[in-house]
């Protein structure tokens, strides 16, 4: 095996078990609503017990902040978590210098991993345009860096690709949730050279056991389906690397209602209907009827309606979602 640099031995010594993407609370005046935020992490910690971090990306409306609120929402996740789980921050900007500037930023506030989802404007580049990009932006910064080769960009980076950019020195993972003969072949090709990560709850397991995956990474599920006294994500996860395989599958199965919910309010919007929208104001929403205020969206998007309002919550009582988290604040 090749000796990894030391940014590929970081990622292999802290990137492994559940790791959860956040949203970025809003007040009603449209503010980074940072106690909200600080509260949040705490509880994504201490009531979840996750194992890291992912802040500022799709989930957390990055392209509607700007560069010094994106700057602003990494050192409060830094500084809430203290140390007790590594953090993953999202850098990615189709401006290059924001881009640079953000990961350097990173890097001196103590995050762990900058994570770059593919530039998204131009969409469908070349293979050179996306190798010079990963090559400039990782000699920016020293950074360990994680490629985020996400379909939000509107195209997909190719196995051999991610191969050559995982020679890169500080690239040292990749967050790749793409159909399972893309995410195996990576793993085939650089598996031994960075943690190739799914984010997908449902396949977790499964790539855990069978294939080696190291981690979850990264998805919100992990708070939309579990609360105190109730973490079958966790558990399932636990019995497995207990070696109680069986045990294991037995509590996974156990979610089945919450995925079914998962893929209505937060995949079909995207994939199945065509929409365009990515479902923040339906996550958002969610974690709000769970007792877990996040505040509004902002434009683009919009808020739900009251008939989907109604009806996801509808949906939560039925899987005893609703109202499950207390004592915050």
């Amino acid at each position: 095996m090749t000796e990894l640099s030391p940014a590929k031995q970081t990622a292999f010594e802290k990137v492994s078990g559940l790791w959860i993407a956040i949203p970025t609370p809003f007040q009603e005046s449209g503010a980074i609503d940072e106690p909200a935020l600080r509260m949040s992490v705490d509880y994504y910690i201490e009531g979840l017990g996750v194992d890291g971090i992912f802040c500022g990306g799709v989930m957390g409306e990055f392209w509607a902040l700007t560069l010094e609120e994106r700057r602003r929402c990494h050192e409060l996740v830094v500084d809430t978590t203290a140390g007790r789980v590594p953090v993953m921050a999202h850098t990615g900007h189709h401006v290059y210098a924001e881009a640079a500037e953000l990961s350097r930023h990173s890097h001196e506030i103590g995050v762990d991993f900058a994570i770059v989802m593919n530039p998204y404007f131009p969409i469908n580049p070349s293979d050179d345009l996306i190798r010079n990009w990963y090559q400039r932006l990782t000699a920016e910064s020293s950074i360990p860096m994680f490629l985020f080769n996400t379909s939000y960009s509107g195209y997909s980076i190719s196995p051999e690709l991610i191969a050559e950019l995982a020679e890169l020195d500080t690239v040292c993972g990749i967050k790749n949730p793409k159909p399972r003969e893309h995410l195996l072949k990576i793993q085939d090709m650089v598996g031994d050279r960075i943690v190739v990560c799914d984010a997908a709850e449902e396949d977790w397991l499964g790539l855990h056991l069978d294939h080696g995956f190291r981690s979850l990474m990264s998805t919100p599920a992990l708070a939309m389906f579990q609360y105190p006294g109730h973490r079958p994500v966790v558990d399932y996860t636990r019995s497995a690397d207990e070696g109680n395989i069986d045990g294991a599958w037995e509590i996974h199965a156990t979610v089945s209602g919450e995925r079914q919910a998962f893929e209505r309010w937060m995949r079909d919007p995207w994939l199945a209907h065509g929409k365009g929208a990515i479902p923040i104001a339906e996550l958002k929403t969610w974690l709000g009827l769970m007792g877990l205020p996040q505040g509004p969206v902002r434009a683009p998007l919009v808020p739900l309606g009251d008939s989907d309002l109604a009806s996801l919550r509808s949906d939560l009582d039925r899987l005893g979602l609703l109202d499950t988290i207390s004592g915050l604040g």
